[in-house]
């Protein structure tokens, strides 16, 4: 039985980061999934043919499909699966539409959720599971607001699992990450260049989620500024951080309440 591992988001930033890192390791093959083939054909040039491209859109039924059907056709010892795919809107709620409201959700809690129902049934003891959430996770975030709170569910999902889990020793790991520095992020909004407190690169934060991961953690930071936020906001009651949030973003971004 073939050693799999089943990474959402794949074709760049922290998801690619994972290919790199553990390509090299005790797995048969990499199953890259993302909606840009080309990316994840590239994936293979680099890599080899450990990484099979699975093209698939997994905030929709369809793209889910694709790998419940490998999965039932190979069924393969699945050691490993990174929920990382994700989308984020910065900017008042209520200029989001709903269809982009909607992608969010499916994408950062409906897939993770239904993707790891489908897989456990094929993961054995060691194997993990890692759920990229994220720093915003610590507390309320306006004008991030929507992408905030799903990684709420996400971290919150994952460390209750991770419990669940552990007389079957399957390790779920929340890792929560601050700024990462990916094509994600718009560096400049208009003529002004925006500034990242504590950004890190994405081979920081792949490093750390998997020596974490290993140790049967269930959350990971992947900075000593990101402790100290985590810390910082349980210590401190939220609408002050928020204020202050607010107060660091209003360069960047409209917080007037002006229609």
């Amino acid at each position: 039985m073939k050693k799999v591992a089943i990474i959402t988001g794949a074709g760049s930033g922290i998801g690619k980061e994972f290919v790199k890192q553990i390509v090299s390791g005790d797995i048969d093959e990499i199953w890259a999934v993302g909606r840009n083939i080309d990316k994840l054909n590239e994936l293979k040039d680099e890599y080899g043919d450990k990484i099979i491209p699975l093209r698939s859109d997994i905030s929709n039924e369809e793209g889910l499909g694709i790998i419940k059907d490998a999965l039932g056709e190979q069924k393969p010892d699945v050691v490993m699966l990174v929920n990382n795919a994700g989308t984020a809107y910065f900017g008042k709620f209520e200029d989001m539409s709903a269809d982009s409201a909607k992608g969010l959700v499916d994408i950062i809690c409906k897939a993770p959720s239904i993707l790891f129902h489908m897989v456990i049934p094929y993961m054995k003891q060691g194997a993990r599971i890692l759920n990229i959430s994220s720093a915003s996770s610590f507390q309320p975030n306006p004008y991030l607001a929507m992408y905030a709170a799903s990684k709420v569910y996400l971290k919150n999902f994952s460390r209750a699992l991770n419990q669940e889990l552990k007389p079957r020793k399957i390790t779920v790991t929340a890792v929560c990450p601050g700024w990462v520095d990916t094509d994600m992020l718009k560096n400049e909004n208009g003529e002004r260049t925006v500034k990242f407190p504590g950004m890190v690169t994405a081979e920081k934060v792949v490093a750390k989620a998997l020596k974490d991961s290993s140790k049967g953690k269930d959350i990971s930071m992947s900075s000593l500024y990101n402790s100290y936020l985590r810390f910082y906001s349980k210590v401190t009651p939220h609408k002050i951080v928020m204020k202050q949030w607010i107060f660091a973003i209003r360069k960047y971004i409209d917080v007037s309440d002006k229609k």
